[in-house]
């Protein structure tokens, strides 16, 4: 996986070389990541997310062919889970990542666009706010998808999306007190909303 998203960079960075393209940069928020607290020894789903809202910021380029055209984009995002356990109380969870989609879209009218593609993630790191918790072992890297409208007003780019997980990633947590063991299972179902700017 390391091997391929370091030949998906490469590939990038070769086609903004030779390539005509719009640069910019972007951020926004994202609702609803998609999390599910699990009991290590039981197997027993406890709760699901809630109030879960992360943020997103990062950089985008967008190569033009005719009535198409192709935008990878790398950013940073984060996103905050609320969780509640029979053995561990209220807790909350954060998850850093790196984010690389490559999309593919069609203009419409003269401002509008659609597009998806496949989206690229690997863990930055992953955080707990119990002191009494650490973290034992995570999944660094998940594949999804992503599927969004956007609108182009003169150097202003507006997009709202839809991420989604082909697969779960986990990171396992331990009590370091009573050593009960517990898994965080997570999937990229959220909506995105951006704006960014076209330099």
């Amino acid at each position: 996986m390391r091997k391929s998203l370091v030949t998906l960079i490469l590939f990038l960075f070769w086609t903004l070389t030779f390539a005509q393209v719009d640069l910019g940069i972007k951020g926004g928020m994202a609702f609803g990541y998609d999390g599910t607290l699990k009991q290590t020894i039981t197997n027993i789903k406890e709760s699901k997310a809630k109030n879960n809202i992360g943020w997103h910021i990062g950089f985008y380029s967008r190569i033009h062919l005719l009535s198409w055209y192709l935008q990878p984009e790398l950013y940073f995002s984060s996103m905050k889970n609320n969780f509640e356990s029979s053995t561990e109380g209220s807790f909350t969870t954060h998850s850093n990542r790196l984010d690389i989609p490559v999309l593919v879209g069609k203009k419409i009218l003269s401002i509008g666009r659609i597009y998806a593609g496949p989206l690229f993630s690997t863990s930055v790191n992953e955080g707990i706010s119990l002191k009494r918790i650490s973290k034992t072992k995570s999944d660094d890297f998940s594949l999804g998808g992503q599927i969004g409208v956007g609108v182009d007003i003169s150097k202003l780019t507006l997009d709202a999306r839809y991420e989604f997980g082909f697969n779960k990633s986990n990171t396992n947590f331990v009590n370091k007190v009573t050593h009960q063991e517990f898994t965080i299972e997570k999937k990229q179902n959220s909506l995105l909303l951006s704006v960014g700017y076209k330099f």
